[in-house]
């Protein structure tokens, strides 16, 4: 089945940031808007896509009718799915019938679900600075979800671990409960001193001095080596350099 294009082709695509989404016709437009109504927010009643639709896409027909919907958001989006029959009439009512019922959600709820999106297509750093600001959302309120919030707190962890962002991945997993997550996390944020530091207001002093001496502890190869440097034979100190270095190099390459 063949379908007759609406409006023109953009050279210059419009730019959905909240879904990190390019837009160069008016059949992905209307894609995007309803594979993704449950992110959908008054975001997309914006004065730019209008003018965009008026002018790359060359339909000011739909621009001036949607002008006169911008404070409805459901029927401003409705109204684009609508156009020219693009989208059957079931699927424009169904389009309402959603987009009504998120209209008494709570906004951090909205942001949580796009940052959802954004996280299962792998757009990590703009689904974390939309967790951030419904967490943001979140600490205002005088009654919050704790659950919620736990959750939330969890997935933050998740992606800041994921970019080595350790100290507040620990702080994410500490707020969501998880704290053996949290202190593997603290730890690898921190260098031996710090951490040996730290341990002083966190252990009790047996543990602490069982602690420092792990982390002080040289490694037994290396400490074969050095009684092997000291004892004046160049040779076995070379055979010996060239053993631990295999070594290393060998269990680099296994790491995946």
């Amino acid at each position: 089945m063949l379908y007759r294009c609406i409006g023109r082709y953009a050279e210059a695509p419009y730019m959905i940031n909240e879904l990190s989404v390019r837009i160069h016709s008016f059949e992905e437009l209307c894609y995007v808007l309803y594979e993704n109504l449950y992110s959908l927010g008054d975001y997309i009643v914006d004065d730019d896509l209008i003018r965009y639709i008026e002018r790359e896409l060359g339909l000011p027909d739909l621009s001036e009718s949607l002008i006169r919907k911008k404070r409805q958001p459901v029927e401003f989006i409705a109204g684009i799915l609508s156009y020219r029959h693009f989208y059957s009439e079931d699927r424009v009512e169904k389009a309402r019938e959603v987009l009504s019922s998120l209209e008494d959600i709570r906004e951090y709820v909205r942001l949580i679900s796009r940052a959802d999106f954004l996280s299962e297509n792998r757009r990590y750093k703009s689904a974390i600075l939309m967790y951030e600001h419904a967490r943001e959302l979140m600490d205002e309120e005088k009654e919050k979800d704790e659950e919620m919030y736990r959750q939330l707190a969890g997935k933050l962890g998740r992606l800041y671990a994921l970019f080595y962002i350790f100290d507040k991945a620990a702080v994410c997993f500490r707020e969501a409960g998880d704290v053996r997550k949290s202190t593997f996390c603290r730890r690898l944020s921190m260098s031996r001193v710090e951490y040996a530091d730290s341990l002083l207001h966190d252990r009790p002093d047996g543990e602490i001095y069982e602690e420092m001496e792990r982390l002080t502890a040289k490694p037994e190869e290396i400490v074969k080596l050095e009684e092997v440097i000291a004892g004046g034979d160049r040779n076995a100190a070379r055979k010996e350099t060239d053993r631990l270095a295999s070594g290393l190099k060998s269990g680099y390459r296994g790491i995946s």
